[in-house]
């Protein structure tokens, strides 16, 4: 994609469905363990001091980004403090790469939890979290080892689908308001292109910012 107006030409005036097309084009490449890896970036709110970890995407759907975490953990608690976060996607074996900026809500419904619990975690990571419950983050001592491992060993006898999410285990919604698409490619070189959330007054010249969807402004930006 050379531009905004070949993104809309070929179906991308929402920016969803460019990041639907670039996640199955990473999947279909064989190049990556998983295309749901990204970076999770969060701010504390006290110190302003930003943080950042590998996280698992849960799902993309409703125009939103679903990862499970703990409340208690340093994301949730920067989270509770501070809603804005920035997930980065990268598939720079591929030339490309995603970045979005959003603010997160919590979806705390049992049933939907467990349901993305069941489906995205193996049997061991299952195990992990369920019994790591709301230590997460936490200092590791000798006795808490010690209680963990016993925990985790009797969790694991558990048939796979019968290992429950801990009770501090949230699903985060993630409401983007920015993306941002970069690609290399031998034919048009460097291109970012900038999807920004369309709000009143904002000026659509179809020269340099372009919109083709009720909800998005897009904008090539420079490298």
């Amino acid at each position: 994609i050379k531009d905004p107006k070949e993104a809309i030409a070929r179906g991308f005036a929402q920016p969803f469905s460019l990041f639907r097309r670039w996640q199955k084009d990473a999947v279909r490449s064989g190049r990556f363990a998983s295309a749901d890896i990204f970076l999770l970036a969060t701010v504390c709110a006290k110190t302003l001091r930003p943080s950042q970890r590998p996280m698992q995407l849960a799902d993309v759907c409703d125009n939103a980004f679903l990862f499970l975490s703990t409340l208690t953990s340093r994301k949730g608690d920067q989270i509770s403090q501070n809603k804005n976060v920035s997930l980065y996607f990268d598939w720079l074996k591929l030339d490309r790469y995603v970045m979005v900026e959003g603010e997160a809500t919590l979806v705390r419904d049992r049933h939907v939890v467990n349901s993305y619990f069941q489906k995205i975690f193996p049997s061991e990571l299952k195990c992990y979290f369920s019994a790591i419950d709301n230590n997460q983050s936490k200092v590791i001592d000798s006795e808490f080892k010690e209680k963990f491992q016993d925990l985790r060993q009797k969790i694991c006898h558990y048939k796979d689908s019968m290992i429950p999410p801990p009770d501090s285990m949230v699903l985060f919604k993630i409401e983007p308001s920015y993306f941002e698409f970069y690609e290399n490619s031998n034919e048009v070189g460097n291109v970012r292109l900038a999807y920004s959330r369309l709000v009143e007054g904002a000026k659509v010249d179809n020269r340099f910012t372009f919109c083709a969807n009720p909800d998005w402004l897009i904008e090539q930006i420079a490298q």
